[in-house]
């Protein structure tokens, strides 16, 4: 009986170790883009890539390439803060929850502007 239970045992730690890796989720990527002539935004989530996230960021943001700046995270939060008193002024950052992602982005906007509020915040999932 103890052989059997010890057999038992070993299969299942076995396909636990082999097949464990594999059942985990995959990566998942956000991204944010800002306009610094037009203030536009725009964001993407779940994407499969970071390339893939940034694109789908930038496409939805509608600017000329040389205004946009972008940021991205994966399996993270991202956010995005704009100042209303510095024109283009923005901060982003990431955060493994909202609120960290919130006020990282809010410290950042702050390091180089008078003001800044929050305007979005995306889960990479």
């Amino acid at each position: 009986m103890k052989n059997l239970t010890r057999g038992i045992l070993l299969i299942v730690i076995t396909i636990a170790v082999v097949i464990g890796p594999a059942l985990q989720a995959a990566d998942s990527y956000a991204a944010i883009a800002f306009c610094t002539s037009s203030g536009s935004w725009g964001c993407a989530s779940g994407a499969a890539t970071k390339a893939e996230a940034i694109a789908n960021a930038v496409a939805k943001c509608n600017c000329r390439d040389e205004d946009v700046r972008s940021n991205w995270c994966k399996n993270a939060w991202i956010a995005l803060a704009i100042s209303n008193q510095s024109k283009g002024g923005w901060g982003s950052a990431w955060g493994e929850t909202p609120e960290i992602a919130k006020s990282k982005a809010m410290a950042e906007c702050l390091a180089r502007n008078p003001d800044a509020h929050v305007v979005l915040y995306v889960s990479a999932q």
